[in-house]
């Protein structure tokens, strides 16, 4: 039914194309195809399910009892069932007791290793258990329903699988801690008691993230079980200086009043302090960190052996960094090694302890690029592991047996990232993936296979299977492309083009339709990004993206890194410190200053169109450049940095107060002025991240300028639009881009947009 409707729709804008004197071009029809599901299709599977160690990998089967699961080896593919018969029957027998049940299958459908793989994790029907392999004893664990704010909902991304909202359990499942109010809890899982730990309130929380730390820092927990399980370490957020700005929640008759602790640029911190309560004992005691609102305190971690808790401590202007220890027995706290930058340090999540509870693996940007190294706890560097003008990516694992480091890096200005193992003296790198492109790697815990997922702009997206000396055992995911070969989808034009200055080289994509005649005109549209260390152009497979598709509809889309963006080292990263909102500005502009150039590409009729970061450089496009940029549509942007909160903003601005010219400059309101063109201010009505205040200071100005612009907001919607509304943004963008730039297919009362935009 839904697909009847749709062919109509579709029909009712062919009608009115040729009422109108427009022949329906291949542009209209290619762009619906590639709407369709299965445009690029796909044979194979997207990637393995890894077992612990050197098992295989995980399998299903769906069986009359319910789910069989398969242990396979990656080599010859043979599988086995991953339990005994005696294994599967005990379970069986002592859920059925546990749960009056009378199953004669596995209960579940999927489960976790716990407890260093002696153990399995499962739910079923919103019921715990762990069953324990090696006895063969199932428990039946106690967890409390845990109580959620009233708007916690986008108070981290990916809320629902927040340790805030599902609590956390010990390492041997007998302790469960949550948070109830503004305070930590522990119920032991059999007996059913409970026990408070800590005593907060609003402005003094227990274990309850403030906003900006999960949202900046991606500190998305707030306390850990030790490794013996008899102790708890927890971050405190004092928020008492803390704004408190208002978000109002109005779709309901009666309007709800959200007051957010939201600390913004140059304004005051939540103050964060480390403790640790015994849980026997109730006995709390506070870590030295020298906490105040100038200074974060981030990643507790505890040593394998339970004698230290590791933190780290980055100052306010985030170019000092701190890795310290505090002793459990002695009480003090000691510095492990420190870092210090020129302009701000990236936080990462490379701190790998090694087996001999020694040493450990490290990253770091002091180079100029970020790179792998092997310190011992005491601080000294036992060696540099990798080194060189490239950035690594990831770490994807250590294997302590053979003393070998698996990791992607960056080359070719960051649009490559290849897959390399390195001894850990630094000796034998070796590159694993030789063809150009992005992979994307999985690697089992053994270190003894992996998956790469790959594309280019030369191949499509495909997934295979090596070993992990780079041999390729099979395919596993190939593309079926057909469609894109018989329609004439060709890969966009790869140009580099100098920066403003002509400092740097920039890689630009050009996406043309597959009609395209170079005897007519077409207008440009600039979809973009811009942020800190983002890459627009990426080494991946585009014949079929949603640019392309874009494009079939008579436009030149134009995509562009620009100097700030990331991989290239930290060098080329940091060219934008202080001023955001400048050189990543001039570079965009330069960049279709230069397309249209070009006698097809029309320099009259050019758009711009991003999401937060990107709502911000349209924002700016259209108002500092109003003779390049003819239309524009930005949602949910930033327009002054002093709006936006301190951690992030900071991190690349400074403080307002040490920094005034940088924030005066990238400020949108000072260029009100200057808008000649169509501009769409787009805002969810109760972003939480991007304030709607933004979008408002902006309005104002341009109402004081005397300017006329467009605006919607949606209500009840946070930073990302998304159900019905999200459908709405993306078709009134394309609507507003076609309406303004005219393509060939001007005249149509509206275009379905199906296609899922990116920012």
């Amino acid at each position: 039914m839904k697909r009847a409707v749709k062919s109509t729709f579709i029909l009712i804008v062919a009608v009115l194309f040729a009422q109108q004197g427009f022949s329906q071009s291949v542009g209209i029809d290619l762009y619906e195809k590639m709407g369709e599901r299965g445009f690029v299709n796909y044979e194979g599977i997207y990637g393995l399910s890894w077992l612990p160690g050197d098992m295989g990998y995980f399998d299903t089967e769906r069986t009359e009892d319910g789910i069989a699961f398969y242990k396979v080896d990656p080599k010859t593919e043979n599988r086995t069932p991953l339990f005994d018969e005696s294994t599967e029957q005990a379970l069986i027998s002592q859920y059925n007791d546990a749960t009056d049940k009378t199953l004669s299958g596995l209960p579940f459908e999927d489960f976790s290793f716990v407890i260093d793989d002696k153990a399995i994790f499962f739910t079923v029907e919103e019921t715990d258990f762990v069953f324990h392999l090696e006895d063969k004893n199932l428990r039946k664990l106690y967890k409390p329903e845990i109580e959620r704010f009233r708007y916690d909902d986008e108070l981290m991304r990916r809320m629902e699988t927040s340790q805030l909202w599902n609590g956390t359990y010990s390492h041997d499942y007998r302790q469960f801690a949550y948070v109830k109010g503004y305070d930590i809890y522990v119920v032991d899982t059999e007996t059913k008691e409970e026990k408070r730990l800590t005593y907060g309130s609003e402005e003094q929380m227990n274990g309850k993230p403030s906003w900006v730390y999960p949202e900046e820092f991606g500190q998305r927990d707030a306390y850990w079980f030790s490794p013996d399980d008899s102790k708890i370490a927890y971050l405190q957020y004092n928020e008492k200086e803390v704004f408190q700005y208002p978000v109002i929640h109005e779709t309901e008759f009666e309007a709800g009043l959200e007051l957010m602790r939201y600390p913004k640029a140059g304004e005051v911190n939540p103050t964060v302090k480390l403790f640790i309560v015994d849980i026997e004992s109730g006995e709390i005691e506070q870590v030295s960190t020298n906490s105040g609102p100038d200074t974060y305190i981030v990643r507790p971690i505890w040593r394998n052996d339970g004698t230290e808790l590791t933190f780290r401590r980055l100052n306010r202007k985030q170019d000092h960094l701190e890795l310290l220890a505090y002793d459990i027995e002695d009480k003090t706290v000691r510095t492990i090694l420190e870092e210090k930058e020129d302009a701000y340090i990236s936080l990462h999540d490379n701190f790998i302890q090694l087996n001999d509870n020694k040493s450990f693996i490290w990253t770091s940007e002091v180079s100029g690029y970020n790179h792998i190294y092997h310190y011992n706890f005491n601080g000294k560097l036992i060696n540099q592991v990798t080194e060189g003008e490239w950035p690594v990516g990831s770490i994807e694992n250590v294997d302590q047996k053979n003393k070998k480091i698996y990791f992607t890096a960056f080359q070719n200005m960051g649009l490559d990232r290849y897959f390399y193992v390195i001894n850990f003296n630094g000796k034998g790198m070796k590159k694993l993936s030789d063809e150009p492109g992005r992979h994307t790697i999985s690697m089992n815990e053994a270190a003894t296979y992996y998956t790469d997922s790959f594309s280019s702009f030369d191949h499509p997206y495909e997934v295979n299977l090596y070993a992990s000396n780079g041999k390729l055992v099979r395919k596993l995911l190939e593309a079926d492309i057909s469609n894109v070969e018989e329609n004439n989808l060709a890969k966009p034009e790869l140009v580099t083009i100098k920066s403003a200055d002509g400092s740097e080289d920039l890689p630009v994509l050009v996406y043309k339709p597959v009609d395209f005649d170079p005897n007519k005109k077409y207008p440009v549209v600039l979809p973009l990004y811009g942020g800190p260390e983002y890459q627009d152009v990426t080494n991946t497979y585009k014949n079929a993206d949603g640019y392309q598709r874009l494009a079939q509809l008579g436009f030149i889309v134009v995509r562009a890194n620009y100097r700030g963006s990331g991989n290239r080292g930290k060098e080329f990263a940091t060219l934008h410190y202080g001023g955001l909102g400048g050189i990543e500005i001039d570079d965009y502009a330069h960049v279709v200053k230069e397309i249209t150039k070009r006698d097809y590409a029309d320099g009259t009729r050019v758009g711009v169109y991003g999401h937060s970061y990107g709502g911000y450089a349209t924002s700016l496009l259209m108002l500092r450049y109003p003779d390049v940029f003819h239309v524009g549509i930005a949602g949910a942007p930033v327009t002054d940095w002093r709006s936006y909160d301190t951690i992030y903003t900071e991190r690349y601005m400074n403080t307002p107060q040490a920094n005034l010219e940088g924030y005066e400059y990238g400020s949108a309101m000072n260029y009100a002025a200057n808008l000649k063109g169509k501009l769409l201010l787009v805002h969810g009505t109760i972003d939480n991240n991007v304030h709607p205040g933004n979008t408002v200071q902006l309005q104002n100005a341009l109402i004081l300028a005397d300017k006329k612009f467009d605006l919607m907001t949606y209500p009840a919607n946070r930073h990302g639009i998304r159900g019905a509304h999200g459908q709405h943004y993306n078709k009134l963008r394309l609507n507003y881009l076609i309406e303004n730039l005219q393509p060939d297919i001007t005249g149509a009362d509206e275009i379905p947009a199906t296609f899922s935009w990116s920012n």
